[in-house]
């Protein structure tokens, strides 16, 4: 594994990150940090991938089609789903308020919302560790922009779908980026399980393992980075991305470019699956999901992603 220094530039990374070849030669840059207050990020290496899934993948929904070839430039993700700590440096600097409300699990595992709940209090004990939860979209995005006010950039921001996807498959063409197998499930990712449907008896369609986590797992502990290096891209909890929420990929740009970013968005794309879904369908490369961006989940929180240019 190679790592890379904070002190290695972006040029530097740009050329080496070019000389990876296609993402399915699959290469780990990182990580790396740009400030204490950064999160650990993970160089991406530009490449071409298929975008969504066929008619014939177990679980495919109609909006993860119609497929699209897909050439992207490199990036950098964070390694891990943001955490609690890392948002509470950013809260206390800005003197963020907490978002009005978050939908919550019920005592019988449906979800309702809760005035009071927020990504202090989202209904369940957490520590820094874990993934924060119960923040909107707009909350995701100032976040970002705390990053770069920071840094000093303008280069962090959310994931476009599309480098969600790429990023997720880490050069694999399965069901899930582990391979085909949702039986596997616990020992790859954070998804319902056998545990939570001791705990929720109506949830049907959970993976017959148990993973040891009922609601989120601190990042990282399930030590099973994929191709690129990131962790925890499915299972957990969901991330927010670009992306207002379009239900067909004929739009899609094959620059893989957010969707109609511009006005407002009924709903936002969020992506990769969490603790609090039903089955292992949502643990699926491909899936999609898509909320409204002004209310929060107590199973959804964000990633960041950090553009690379050469001529730095």
């Amino acid at each position: 594994m190679q790592y890379l220094a904070p002190s290695l530039t972006a040029a530097m990374a740009f050329t080496m990150l070019n000389a990876c070849g296609p993402a399915s030669e699959a290469v780990e840059l990182g990580p790396f940090q740009d400030c204490e207050a950064c999160p650990e990020m993970v160089l991406v290496p530009g490449g071409h991938f298929t975008l969504g899934s066929s008619p014939s993948e177990d679980g495919h929904i109609a909006d993860e089609a119609p497929q699209r070839a897909i050439t992207l430039q490199p990036f950098a993700v964070s390694r891990h789903e943001i955490t609690r700590g890392e948002f509470a440096r950013f809260a206390e600097a800005v003197g963020h308020q907490n978002d009005p409300g978050c939908l919550v699990m019920s005592e019988t595992g449906g979800w309702i919302y809760d005035p009071e709940a927020s990504w202090r209090e989202p209904g369940f004990e957490q520590t820094d560790a874990h993934p924060v939860v119960c923040l909107s979209w707009a909350t995701a995005q100032a976040y970002v922009r705390w990053l770069n006010t920071e840094t000093g950039t303008e280069r962090y921001r959310l994931l476009t779908e599309a480098q969600w996807e790429y990023a997720a498959r880490a050069g694999s063409t399965t069901a899930f980026w582990w391979g085909d197998d949702k039986h596997q499930s616990c020992r790859w990712t954070n998804g319902a399980d056998a545990g939570a449907r001791a705990v929720y008896p109506g949830w049907l369609l959970t993976a017959d393992c148990e993973d040891g986590f009922i609601y989120t797992a601190p990042v990282g502990h399930f030590n099973q980075p994929n191709g690129f290096g990131v962790e925890d891209m499915v299972g957990n909890v969901w991330e927010w991305v670009e992306d207002c929420y379009v239900d067909t990929y004929a739009t899609m740009a094959e620059d893989g470019s957010a969707q109609q970013v511009d006005g407002d968005c009924e709903r936002r794309v969020m992506r990769g699956g969490a603790w609090g879904d039903y089955g292992a369908q949502y643990l699926r490369s491909a899936y999609r999901g898509a909320w409204r961006p002004d209310i929060g989940f107590s199973n959804l929180g964000l990633r960041v992603a950090k553009s690379v240019d050469a001529a730095d």
